[in-house]
């Protein structure tokens, strides 16, 4: 059975998304959709607003036949890693395609801009190495350490919003495999990653836009998100208590309170000592968002300093990501359909990846901080959220 791929969060799934399945089905002339989603804590370093099985069951009635976690230790790390993450579960997961959405930009762009980076990896370093906290973004420390490298005759793909940076991690870490899946881009639509409007009557908005509508409570009196997003988000929606950072404030100033500077710093990126930062301004904050307002300086951006939050929050040390790394992924099922179960079943006789349908002592060595991160995550809902793990067997659409 010909497959596709996708890496996504679905923080919710909406629109935008469908779109991106339908269309990357059918260029990719693919019978099977699999997706490689983030579970209860996301890329930027914050909990998902609904659940992993409430998003998971969306992208299942819309067109994914096939749906895996990225676990904690992958989904919430910074753009290369996160890339990694999802680019090893799908070659795990054997696609021929993959597919991606972007702002601008080509297949052979991407595939350019990645070779070229892949080539002059070390100049690109050493170049980096001066560039270090001079306060401007990633990408914009790339571009002009390409433009320095390559002159004007280098590839010109901009990759200074964020599709285009992740698309570029995901092309790069795809053609470190011996072979690479095909790449198939598409073009947003209607709204940009980062708009926090949609346009008068579109049916698209970005996940920002709606993730704003519904946390500033407008889900109860205006209607206009549920032009956005398909009808099983909207019930997956209104049956949620949405989860945000304000959730987990108080245990996470416990532990910077409980935890000594030196302490702090035996978690995962806690260095150039933001730990003093960290500690001083958790005893002048009442709520997450004036703790990162006064935390936060040139160096350490909003984003930067919530995966640094979240990996104190879980836990999370150095020891513990990189043996995510070195050791071979494990494909944690949370959904299929009966295409995506005839896939299952086809891949089971060809390899030896372990594959996880239903907890159990057996196999819980395999999943700990999953386990762990997610009852922190049922924590924060007031323990009002269903088990995540020991009680669940896989979403069924068939």
């Amino acid at each position: 059975m010909r497959s596709c791929g996708i890496i996504a969060e679905y923080n919710p799934f909406h629109n935008g998304h469908l779109y991106q399945l339908k269309e990357a089905k059918r260029r990719s002339q693919s019978e099977v959709m699999i997706v490689a989603m983030s579970g209860n804590f996301l890329q930027r370093g914050e909990p998902a607003m609904i659940d992993k099985w409430s998003r998971a069951t969306s992208a299942l009635q819309n067109g994914a036949d096939l749906v895996v976690e990225i676990p904690v230790l992958g989904s919430s790390q910074a753009t290369d890693l996160f890339a990694k993450s999802g680019i090893r579960l799908l070659q795990s997961l054997d696609c021929n395609t993959f597919s991606f959405g972007v702002e601008q930009g080509r297949v052979d762009d991407f595939i350019e801009m990645a070779h070229f980076m892949m080539e002059k990896e070390e100049e690109l370093n050493f170049l980096f190495q001066e560039f270090r906290n001079d306060g401007r973004s990633y990408p914009a420390q790339m571009e002009e350490a390409i433009r320095k490298i390559a002159g004007e005759n280098g590839p010109t793909l901009a990759f200074d919003t964020p599709n285009n940076s992740l698309g570029l991690a995901y092309v790069k870490e795809n053609h470190n495999y011996p072979e690479p899946m095909e790449t198939v881009v598409i073009q947003r639509t209607g709204a940009q990653h980062h708009d926090i409007e949609s346009k008068e009557n579109s049916v698209y908005a970005s996940g920002t836009a709606i993730r704003k509508a519904l946390l500033e409570k407008e889900k109860l009196t205006d209607s206009r998100w549920m032009d956005w997003v398909p009808p099983e988000t909207i019930e997956a929606i209104l049956r949620s208590q949405f989860v945000s950072w304000e959730n987990y404030w108080p245990y996470l100033r416990y532990q910077l309170l409980f935890n000594t500077p030196e302490s702090l710093k035996k978690f995962y990126q806690v260095e150039e000592g933001i730990e003093y930062r960290l500690k001083k301004f958790s005893t002048e904050s009442e709520s997450f968002s004036q703790f990162i307002s006064l935390v936060k300086n040139k160096r350490w951006t909003w984003v930067r300093l919530q995966r640094v939050c979240l990996y104190i929050l879980l836990g999370i040390k150095k020891k513990d990501v990189e043996s995510f790394f070195a050791r071979p992924p494990v494909i944690r099922i949370l959904g299929f359909t009966t295409a995506g179960s005839k896939y299952l079943n086809e891949l089971k006789k060809k390899t030896d990846t372990v594959m996880i349908t239903n907890v159990s002592k057996k196999n819980k060595q395999h999943l700990l901080k999953e386990l762990q991160s997610d009852q922190i995550y049922q924590i924060g809902v007031g323990l009002q959220l269903d088990e995540q793990n020991y009680t669940r067997a896989p979403i069924q659409i068939l």
